[in-house]
């Protein structure tokens, strides 16, 4: 017994939780996020072996929600990740940043186009002010024997008329209206 207390007596205790990675984690889809992984360390830094069991809680709900090892987002916002054990507490930022919007680029609408004329249409989609990069934007024609548009956003003047270019990304679009006529193009339309 005396031996049992005494080795209780000697095991470290917690003192700080270190995550991996950066402090603040920003994400722009409603896809479960891993929960970061966390080493608890003793008062001199050292992990303690073996590690102690972490509880996880995610506030506020209205953001992000804990789902067994993952975060989940709710909406767009910013929501504190805390790791705890015992009194021994660490957190990290767990931003949620959704798409909210799709912006085209690339056309002046008041340009009448001629046949031929093409443009390199760009489809930025954004969290309030800001481009997220790594998003998908499709692209579609009301009328490919007006204006065609391919996969990149290339769009090409086919015959005077007008159509509609929609850009999608996710529940999101946008559409610029195109009015072709006119001689066909010795330049690309900017």
């Amino acid at each position: 017994m005396f031996f049992t207390l005494a080795l209780l007596a000697c095991t470290p205790e917690p003192a700080s939780i270190k995550f991996e990675g950066a402090d603040s984690i920003t994400v722009n889809t409603l896809d479960a996020v891993d929960v970061s992984k966390a080493t608890v360390l003793d008062k001199d830094g050292k992990a303690l072996d073996p590690q102690p069991a972490i509880t996880w809680s995610v506030t506020p709900a209205t953001v992000a929600k804990l789902d067994g090892a993952k975060v989940t987002p709710v909406a767009s916002g910013e929501a504190k990740v805390e790791a705890k054990v015992g009194e021994v507490k660490g957190a990290y930022k767990f931003v949620v940043a959704l798409p909210d919007k799709l912006e085209i680029a690339g056309y002046d609408a008041a340009v009448v186009w001629p046949v031929a004329g093409t443009a390199q249409l760009t489809g930025a989609v954004k969290a309030g002010e800001t481009v997220l990069e790594g998003q998908t934007v499709t692209w579609s024609s009301s009328d490919v024997n007006i204006v065609d548009v391919d996969a990149a956003g290339l769009a090409t003047g086919k015959a005077d008329g007008k159509a509609t270019i929609t850009a999608t990304s996710g529940a999101l679009t946008a559409t610029v209206e195109v009015t072709v006529g006119g001689a066909p193009a010795t330049a690309a339309v900017q």
